[in-house]
């Protein structure tokens, strides 16, 4: 027998529902998912965490009354720290989704305990290049609007959201994504911009809690710094082997919160496709349709 999720994706739901299946999915695939999440975009998220981490400790080295302090050594910490924001940003708008939505992909096929790295990495590649290609094309079109205001970036930003989802779903290309964006949200921006929201509200509050730690660290480093006489921050650059450990600690801690924060938002977009698909095409009405006709076609066959 054909396994059946428990979940059904392609579904009319209103806006609560769309906020319930969210958590309701990543109650049921906690352990899975987030295991998938950590061993493809983890590591790579942690890595870049540290270094980042590592990149702006050493800019504290400038000195605010000695402006030859900021020499080259300076300018290319800072260069490296873009560098590094800029990867990040691919991690967390490229393999994040692709690993997110390659898990729902296969949750539709395997129980959530079956599910194996391969079912989720599964032409993973060609859709990472896809969504940085997306990506980038949103990023200009988002700027350029906003030469006419925030009004139509925040309008197009809305929409384009749902891109990720087609191009994983739907195994469609960067262009054809950004133009069935448009077709899919067509009243339904409002509730596409309110899910989010929410979701961004909750997510900066997590974001907050797991970066409280760091917070926490570089306040005592600071406060301690002050106390001892130094004039500007330049002393933030000067760690014991205690706190770069510590540091290490907090990136690990926020790497896992970072996972949490952007898989709420990558989930709740998804449900909001499937239910768009649903309202537009009625894809899960149809293929109930035809998995009765099929098991109507394999009674008649039936021999006794």
């Amino acid at each position: 027998m054909a396994y059946i999720p428990q979940i059904e994706f392609y579904k009319k739901r209103q806006f609560g529902d769309k906020l319930n299946m969210t958590f309701v999915f990543i109650r049921e695939n906690a352990v899975p998912y987030l295991k998938m999440q950590l061993m493809i975009s983890g590591v790579i998220l942690l890595l870049l965490n540290i270094l980042m981490n590592q990149i702006s400790v050493g800019i504290f080295n400038f000195d605010m009354d000695n402006p030859e302090s900021f020499d080259m050594s300076m300018l290319s910490s800072i260069f490296k720290l873009y560098g590094v924001i800029f990867l990040n940003a691919i991690v967390t708008g490229a393999i994040m989704p692709a690993v997110t939505y390659g898990y729902m992909k296969a949750y539709q096929k395997y129980p959530p305990n079956e599910i194996q790295v391969n079912h989720v990495t599964e032409a993973l590649g060609s859709k990472i290049f896809n969504l940085v290609a997306y990506n980038i094309l949103v990023a200009i079109t988002v700027l350029i609007s906003m030469f006419f205001f925030l009004i139509p970036a925040l309008y197009l930003g809305v929409v384009l959201s749902l891109g990720s989802s087609i191009i994983i779903f739907e195994d469609e290309n960067p262009l054809d994504a950004y133009g069935r964006c448009f077709k899919l949200i067509g009243g339904k921006w409002w509730s596409t911009f309110g899910l989010l929201v929410v979701m961004g509200i909750l997510g900066y509050v997590i974001s907050l809690l797991f970066g409280l730690p760091r917070t926490i660290l570089f306040g005592l480093k600071a406060f301690t710094s002050f106390e001892e006489g130094a004039p500007d921050l330049s002393g933030m650059a000067d760690m014991s082997t205690g706190e770069q450990v510590l540091s290490i600690i907090f990136s690990v801690f926020e790497t896992f919160g970072a996972i949490i924060t952007y898989s709420l938002s990558f989930i709740a977009i998804a449900f909001q496709y499937f239910n768009l698909v649903e309202r537009k095409e009625s894809r899960g009405l149809m293929s109930q349709i035809e998995g009765m006709d099929n098991e109507a076609q394999e009674a008649d066959d039936e021999v006794y």
